[in-house]
């Protein structure tokens, strides 16, 4: 899930939560104004958007950790107890509701009620997507069907040595021979493991595993040379990514 959809997520919630306490308080109506509400909720919940980015990064660090999930779990309930604290010194500073009768520190009593099954919810969300990102990149799928003449071939994404867009058809050069998909070359970086596949130009995506050599060309750039042969020339946008994951892969 991406920070912006988040953001928006959290806009929303913000908002209705501020309708909603205009609403039910109908008898300070007469001195808030409902954009002074809904701006204080705006305020509580943006700091989950630092909680988001928190846990993203942890549970990236952690993966090969056997028990991420329960650092997850742990640092979720820290940033909970932070984010009550940030609630609580707001609007002990910024409510709209501060200093009216019935209030204590800005708030009503059943506001904890609110913030703290939202608060619960917002973790299981995170780490069910999170955790669902990373299953569906560890996961793709098994086989490619190709087909030639009149047969079908079923592919393993590690039989695929390149990819190389013409016009509106992909080739796909592979351990079984050479095959035309009518498909953009964009759609197989959906499917293909982003661990293993990289763009190298706008025209070709190569699987790294089939790289043997990388190649000084003309001038300052690079050719990757792949096991069969093949020479292909990496564009200046990728040159980064490409010698980074040989560096990260190598001894």
């Amino acid at each position: 899930m991406k920070i912006r959809n988040f953001t928006g997520l959290i806009i929303v919630i913000a908002s209705i939560l501020g309708l909603l306490i205009y609403w039910r308080e109908y008898a300070t109506r007469d001195q808030v104004e409902v954009y002074q509400v809904v701006l204080w909720q705006v305020g509580i919940w943006m700091p989950w958007l630092l909680g988001f980015m928190a846990l993203q990064g942890l549970e990236k660090w952690s993966r090969n950790i056997k028990n991420n999930l329960f650092l997850l779990i742990t640092a979720s309930l820290i940033l909970i107890v932070l984010h009550f604290g940030w609630f609580f010194w707001l609007s002990s500073n910024a409510s709209p509701y501060l200093h009216l009768e019935g209030s204590k520190f800005g708030v009503y009593r059943y506001f904890f009620i609110f913030w703290t099954f939202i608060d619960l919810g917002l973790v299981w969300f995170i780490i069910d997507k999170l955790k669902t990102s990373e299953h569906e990149k560890q996961d793709p799928p098994l086989l490619l069907e190709l087909t030639r003449g009149g047969n079908t071939v079923f592919c393993e994404p590690s039989q695929i040595h390149l990819l190389a867009a013409e016009n509106y058809y992909t080739k796909l050069f592979t351990s079984e021979g050479v095959f035309v998909m009518r498909r953009p070359l964009k759609s197989f970086l959906e499917v293909l493991p982003d661990r293993t596949f990289q763009k190298i130009h706008r025209s070709t995506i190569i699987n790294l595993e089939q790289v043997s050599e990388l190649a000084r060309g003309n001038g300052s750039t690079l050719e990757v040379v792949m096991k069969d042969g093949t020479r292909k020339r990496v564009s200046k946008n990728y040159i980064k990514e490409v010698k980074r994951f040989f560096k990260d892969r190598t001894y």
